[in-house]
């Protein structure tokens, strides 16, 4: 997803599991951006999909990042009102997080299973779309252009998220924040992510899927589970204990289906949005974790309610 404001001439690219979510939600909500969650006509022959993938998943692939995938269609551009010159001219920006706990977050996101993560980690030829590319691929893929280089204008860390957030409504001419930072949201609670990597196999598993990231975002990659251990476990302090905390990746499950949703809908006939989420949820119910009609009914409420303030 990607969202823009033409007023301030800033674009936002939506890197998964680097809170995003939370980002677009309070770029729409307070400061006058759309959000963009779309597909292309042409999906499938720019993915190099075999297949023809189903019509619920917009722009999730497992070749082309987020930047290169809306930057690159003439008929998304023309949706968005964007042109090459906004590209080049636009201050764009987007987050990152350190890959090892971008790893485990993600896995801890779409594992509908409980599949243990070592084991998750070979099923990167077997999971599906949205799957690949919340987990496997490599964040640097959503900021980069058709020469494999970054050229936003600022990229925020997860771990500095709020600080580099007021960072950026600066740099776009936001004079007054009047977002509350202090609000919690979609509060998890699940193990430090160090505690996940437990052998050498993991860690040469994901130092080989986010290769990309250690290369060229500003994160120490750790060839031995005792670099590992010395760097990102005893530095912190927290060797041979578990720690729990509340962890603020997204905006609440509610709110993030509302961004999603509303970022390609917002503009079509009420009518067919409300049937689009029906389908999704009834399609879905797995993965929203409903058990009966009554539930997928009260889901899909709730969703309108938030869709009609």
């Amino acid at each position: 997803m990607c969202s823009i404001n033409h007023d301030l001439k800033a674009v936002f690219i939506h890197v998964h599991k680097t809170g995003g979510t939370y980002i677009s939600y309070m770029l729409h909500k307070y400061y006058g951006f759309k959000n963009y969650y779309l597909r292309r006509p042409d999906h499938d022959t720019f993915c190099f999909n075999k297949q023809k993938t189903t019509k619920y998943i917009n722009y999730e692939n497992r070749i082309h990042g987020v930047y290169m995938y809306y930057k690159t269609s003439p008929h998304l551009n023309r949706k968005m009102g964007m042109t090459p010159e906004k590209w080049k001219t636009y201050y764009k920006f987007a987050f990152v997080r350190n890959p090892y706990d971008k790893m485990v977050s993600a896995w801890f996101h779409i594992n509908r299973f409980q599949i243990p993560f070592k084991n998750f980690l070979n099923l990167d030829k077997f999971c599906n779309d949205v799957e690949y590319m919340h987990m496997f691929m490599p964040q640097t893929r959503n900021i980069i252009n058709e020469k494999a280089n970054i050229e936003l204008n600022f990229i925020g860390k997860f771990e500095n998220l709020e600080e580099d957030f007021q960072k950026i409504l600066k740099n776009i001419g936001i004079k007054r924040i009047i977002h509350d930072p202090n609000k919690k949201l979609n509060v998890r609670r699940h193990s430090e992510y160090q505690k996940y990597y437990t052998d050498q196999d993991v860690l040469d598993k994901v130092n080989n899927f986010l290769k990309e990231d250690f290369n060229l975002l500003d994160y120490p990659i750790a060839n031995t589970i005792d670099e590992f251990k010395s760097h990102y476990v005893i530095s912190l302090n927290i060797d041979k204990k578990e720690i729990i905390e509340n962890r603020e990746d997204t905006v609440e499950e509610e709110d993030s289906k509302y961004v999603k949703y509303t970022a390609e809908y917002s503009d079509e006939n009420q009518d067919n949005f409300k049937n689009f989420i029906n389908k999704y949820i009834i399609n879905n119910q797995k993965e929203i974790d409903l058990k009966n009609s009554n539930e997928v009914e009260d889901k899909f409420d709730i969703i309108i309610e938030k869709v009609n303030e």
